[in-house]
């Protein structure tokens, strides 16, 4: 669906100067990913602590469906990505790609959309792969992009996703085990073909609430999760009275993200006719404020935003990607302290790979955030390590010091062949630090109060890095 409301755009020159930032040359993972790689998504596919890749292509052939490729690659924790065996040959039209623990077993499973088999998953099993696709709604008629979170608030993974020619948001309450059942609309019948969708919560009742956009009317509406309002433990939908924004030229993306660091979740996102970029400060109820974050003298043709904290500032930067071919490809723009990010943006890489998606993580396990993605016309898959924080010696040789157990649930043991004091700091997925201490050899750390999930270890006087799985 997505592909075929793209095929009569056009692409115009533009160049730009720009900041440099100390990203690595393109390093290569898959120089033939099949034809026209579109999805892109990261995360623990096979539970081994470190971030894994996975690739969906759409070839559009003009109208008729033709081979798409859904496939993963497996990270050995320093950034060296092997290709593994495609997860799949038969899908047609891959339009919405995530990944997702579903069952709570081995790694995160991979959940789609395509033009054949509606909305389906794929999950990791404790051979190191997937198993063949299950189907959780064949039925659905232009499925598009799907986003995964617990929306009944029941400890288990729910599923929502759009049906364009159906005019709908759909979602999918999961039990754990893999079994989804189908829950009464987000939204539908709007006639206005519903485009993308967005997970988070917006309101800050703990519950997920929705961001949607539609083709016809270029709009972006807010819809509430009634689970806490309803005092039920039900699931129920209301739309804000006020829309969040109308008019567009072609919106692409959308998101829900705190842009200026303020606490407060915002909504982002990308018109890639008019290459507007804006981020919104919506009152729930009330005004929506649009403010400007990039435009078509900087990217004519925008694709996509992740808003993360890629320079380790403690501040989220918005990172965007370019969906033409002849502008900077990637740039970022540095997050402010309760204010919008910065207009001048920082260039962290120049191609003319057209870049339909594109993740940010740690995939090198030295503390700083990574970028991947796909080349829609490459047909490849590549990535750009961040040198912003290099893995190296310098106090003391980094492997005498070891970390136990790993993963850990409550205690870290620091043990090895130093004497020295060490000054640390906990640093979460985000970059964040959340916790510091003052460690020597054979202490032990509480980490019992942090969440599940990746954690670095940092030197606070060295460039001493360690990686940690805390569950």
């Amino acid at each position: 669906m997505k592909k075929d409301l793209l095929s009569f755009l056009c692409l115009i020159f533009l160049s730009n100067l720009l900041v440099a930032q100390p990203f690595s040359s393109v390093q290569n993972i898959d120089p033939n990913t099949g034809e026209e790689p579109y999805e892109f998504a990261s995360g623990d596919l096979d539970g081994d602590g470190d971030i894994d890749l996975v690739m969906a292509t759409y070839f559009y052939n003009d109208g008729t469906p033709a081979t798409d490729y859904i496939k993963w690659y497996k990270n050995d924790g320093s950034g060296n990505f092997s290709i593994e065996p495609t997860i799949s040959s038969s899908v047609q039209w891959v339009d919405g790609l995530t990944v997702a623990n579903i069952d709570g077993q081995y790694g995160m499973d991979i959940i789609v959309t395509s033009s054949n088999e509606g909305l389906s998953y794929y999950l990791s099993n404790a051979a190191g792969g997937f198993d063949s696709a299950v189907t959780v709604d064949g039925t659905l008629i232009g499925p598009g992009q799907v986003v995964a979170g617990d929306i009944n608030l029941d400890g288990h993974m729910d599923i929502a996703t759009i049906a364009f020619n159906e005019n709908k948001t759909a979602w999918y309450a999961g039990d754990g085990t893999g079994n989804f059942t189908a829950q009464p609309d987000i939204e539908n019948g709007t006639g206005n073909g519903t485009l993308y969708v967005d997970l988070g919560d917006f309101d800050g009742d703990t519950d997920l609430d929705a961001v949607v956009t539609y083709f016809n009317t270029q709009s972006i509406e807010i819809y509430y999760n009634q689970y806490i309002e309803s005092g039920s433990t039900a699931v129920s939908w209301i739309k804000d009275i006020v829309t969040v924004d109308s008019g567009n030229s072609y919106l692409f993306d959308v998101e829900f993200a705190d842009v200026n660091n303020d606490g407060v979740m915002d909504v982002i996102s990308v018109d890639n006719v008019s290459g507007t970029v804006e981020w919104y400060s919506k009152i729930k109820n009330g005004a929506s404020t649009a403010n400007t974050i990039s435009d078509d003298t900087i990217i004519d043709r925008p694709a996509v935003t992740v808003v993360a904290d890629i320079n380790n500032d403690g501040f989220n930067d918005v990172i965007l990607t370019d969906g033409g071919a002849i502008d900077d490809a990637i740039i970022f723009f540095a997050g402010n302290n309760n204010a919008s990010p910065s207009t001048t943006p920082t260039l962290i890489a120049d191609n003319n790979f057209q870049m339909y998606d594109f993740t940010v993580d740690d995939y090198d396990g030295d503390g700083d955030k990574d970028v991947a993605s796909v080349g829609y016309f490459s047909d490849t898959v590549f990535w750009y390590e961040n040198e912003l924080v290099t893995l190296g010696i310098s106090e003391f040789d980094s492997e005498s010091l070891i970390i136990h157990p790993n993963p850990a649930t409550n205690q870290l043991t620091f043990s090895g062949d130093f004497n020295e004091t060490l000054e640390i700091s906990v640093l979460n997925a985000l970059g964040q630090t959340v916790l510091n201490d003052k460690v020597s050899r054979g202490d032990q750390l509480d980490v019992s109060s942090l969440s599940d999930g990746i954690y670095i270890i940092k030197d606070n006087n060295s460039d001493m890095t360690k990686k940690f799985i805390k569950q």
